[in-house]
């Protein structure tokens, strides 16, 4: 009894050689995978709080879509300094942006933008230095001056009587009468539909002008971007 006991430890052992010799067991290999670059925003940023909900200044990152696939909110501390970090980037990114998403993470505008092929190493530097991101600055910036100003600017007699440039648009549409429309205020804090700058660049003006503003600003993210800042207490 003992003998065949014996024999048949010799066995097992024998088979478990065999076993680790043929390769029957094979050792797992475990190869580290990149999960994506980091990108690093420091700067000087003020008016990040005049934004309303609907809208976020952010850090983001985008393909070829105009919806960000990655973004982490810009909060600058109380010295107006940020530095932050936009981390596990994905190879579907194109480029990074400091700029404004609405609430679908839809770009409204860029502020500044980097290419994500000049990244060096695994993290892409954005030193972003003095930005104003007040809403207002926005609206004068990439409407009133590229749209509206030529007609209502640095002239003697601006159309209607209404400048539009960046130094006087602000106390020349706010809680001002319309030189136009009887009894019209331009802007209405707080109340767009009811403002004549509303009623005059939307579809559907019916107020008699002599002309047409309906197609001068034709992008809904900008009709929709006046309205808020005017919804929101037309600040400046």
């Amino acid at each position: 009894m003992k003998k065949n006991y014996g024999i048949f430890v010799l066995l097992s052992v024998a088979m478990g050689l065999t076993a680790c010799d043929d390769g029957s067991i094979p050792r797992k290999e475990h190869t580290a995978t990149h999960t994506g670059f980091t990108a690093k925003l420091t700067g000087h940023i003020t008016g990040a709080d005049s934004w309303p909900e609907y809208y976020q200044l952010v850090l983001a990152g985008f393909g070829d879509s105009e919806y960000a696939t990655t973004q982490v909110l810009v909060s600058p501390d109380a010295n107006s300094n940020v530095s932050l970090t936009l981390p596990n980037i994905g190879s579907e990114v194109k480029t990074i942006e400091l700029c404004v998403t609405n609430r679908l993470r839809k770009r409204v505008l860029t502020y500044q933008s980097l290419d994500a092929a000049s990244i060096s190493g695994d993290t892409l530097y954005m030193e972003a230095g003095q930005v104003d991101a007040h809403m207002y600055a926005a609206i004068q910036e990439n409407i009133f001056d590229k749209t509206c100003a030529q007609c209502h600017g640095g002239s003697t007699s601006p159309a209607a009587g209404l400048y539009l440039t960046a130094d006087k648009s602000h106390a020349n549409l706010v809680n001002q009468p319309s030189t136009e429309v009887a009894g019209g205020i331009r802007v209405i804090p707080g109340n767009a539909e009811e403002s004549i700058l509303h009623k005059v660049i939307n579809p559907g003006n019916e107020l008699g002008l002599g002309f047409s503003h309906e197609n001068m600003i034709t992008s809904s993210t900008d009709l929709r971007l006046i309205d808020e800042w005017i919804n929101a207490g037309a600040k400046k």
